[in-house]
């Protein structure tokens, strides 16, 4: 091998390295959401449901392409009695992270309570796709035959 073609070659390995270096996590480690989100949810359980959802707000923006996020943010929404804000995140939860399972059972909930039973079905079959040893799992079958029933 030329000397000229070795060098050329060795510069494009170390461009290509410093590409994959400076991209962001999409080869990385998933982000560890229940660590980062379980401040958020103590608030939660302990009743504290406004500083809860104030907490899940700042995360959404912090990683507004996390639809842990966006699920958390929109239980804390749910209890706080905010409906169609909960709703809202849910669809963003499920857009922005169409891999996350949890944000199309809490949107697949949130359909069927508003009487969307098409778009309910179709939420609650994707979480089964994502999660399917999850221990919501067990009920989601029977959600689906009962909006299923009421296309």
């Amino acid at each position: 091998m030329e000397k000229g073609k070795f060098a050329n070659t060795q510069c494009n390995l170390l461009v290509a390295a410093a590409i994959c270096l400076a991209m962001p996590s999409a080869f990385a480690k998933d982000e560890d959401w229940g660590s980062k989100l379980e401040p958020g949810y103590k608030l939660l359980t302990q009743g504290q449901i406004e500083k809860s959802a104030q907490f899940f707000e700042k995360k959404v923006a912090k990683y507004p392409g996390s639809g842990a996020c966006h699920t958390a943010y929109g239980r804390a929404l749910k209890r706080w009695g905010k409906i169609t804000q909960a709703k809202d995140e849910f669809a963003k939860a499920t857009q922005v992270d169409p891999n996350f399972p949890d944000g199309f059972y809490e949107y697949g909930t949130a359909l069927e309570s508003d009487k969307q039973y098409a778009e309910a079905s179709s939420a609650f079959q994707r979480f089964l796709n994502l999660a399917p040893s999850d221990a919501q799992r067990m009920n989601v079958p029977d959600r689906i035959r009962f909006c299923d029933e009421r296309k």
